[in-house]
């Protein structure tokens, strides 16, 4: 935590979508150990999927069934900062083994707003307590979502018992009042918010300054502000980090340089459009 804000690096997630969810162990090694030793809370790696219904893509596109060689990138490293991957219930997926047996501690249900059915979110978000994981609720599509739907959804995330509810600006449709009612309509509730601004629109800093002032608890950040399926980007760790006041320092630059490496070197492997 970094004054009071809890950050989420999102790189390998987001920016999986240009690799194929390939990235070189030096890449991955070095993302994490920049977010331990800046105070960044969360590297999330990618995705629960089914390697069946996507295949011949990187292991971070199937954490559950790549468990083992995902734990040996991170073990020797894996400190204080908590790895995450994002289970997408809408999408095929991988089942999910005991958090005692994996590498991943923390698991983000991914809903999108419009399609979302809280019996079947339930169901996912019991299967993942029971498992032992640390449970966040992440709504996309979720700009166009009337304030009363929100309050809904953090009615559900508090009785559920979840970590903390997140949404996501996937069209770049959010304006600040939306921000300031959502965050203050989920704190009035008891729940934990966070946010995740994409930046198709150049919107991405101003909301995230908005945000930050009106209190959010988590933000969703990628090195370089690269990422999406639609290649809309995200805040940037830079962006962030220098709000925040801290010095993102040389270690930032390696990192967006060996991205950038990846990029080129598992261009062919690209999962957006």
């Amino acid at each position: 935590m970094i004054n009071g804000l809890t950050i989420f690096d999102c790189s390998m997630r987001e920016i999986g979508y240009q690799t194929g969810w390939n990235f070189t162990e030096k890449t991955a090694k070095d993302i994490y150990n920049f977010a331990q030793t800046r105070g960044i809370d969360y590297v999330e790696l990618g995705f629960f999927h089914d390697e069946a219904a996507d295949p011949n893509r990187g292991i971070y596109r199937y954490c559950s069934l790549k468990n083992e060689a995902i734990a040996q990138v991170f073990q020797s490293s894996k400190n204080i900062t908590k790895l995450a991957a994002m289970r997408d219930i809408q999408r095929p997926l991988s089942p999910l083994m005991p958090a005692k047996e994996s590498i991943i501690d923390t698991v983000r249900l991914l809903t999108r707003s419009p399609e979302t059915n809280l019996d079947v979110l339930d169901r996912f978000a019991t299967e993942a307590m029971e498992l032992g994981y640390e449970v966040f609720l992440n709504f996309t599509s979720a700009g166009r979502n009337p304030i009363e739907l929100n309050i809904q959804f953090a009615e559900f995330a508090k009785a559920k018992g979840v970590h903390a509810i997140e949404f996501a600006d996937t069209e770049s449709v959010m304006t600040t009042q939306y921000v300031q009612d959502t965050i203050r309509e989920c704190h009035k509730v008891g729940i934990k918010m966070g946010c995740h601004f994409h930046n198709r629109n150049g919107t991405a800093e101003g909301l995230a300054d908005c945000a930050i002032a009106a209190g959010a608890d988590y933000m969703d950040v990628t090195h370089i502000g690269l990422g999406g399926k639609w290649r809309d980007g995200n805040v940037t760790m830079e962006y962030l980090l220098r709000k925040l006041n801290v010095d993102a320092g040389y270690e930032a630059t390696i990192v967006k340089n060996e991205i950038i490496e990846d990029l080129i070197n598992y261009h062919e492997y690209t999962a957006a459009v």
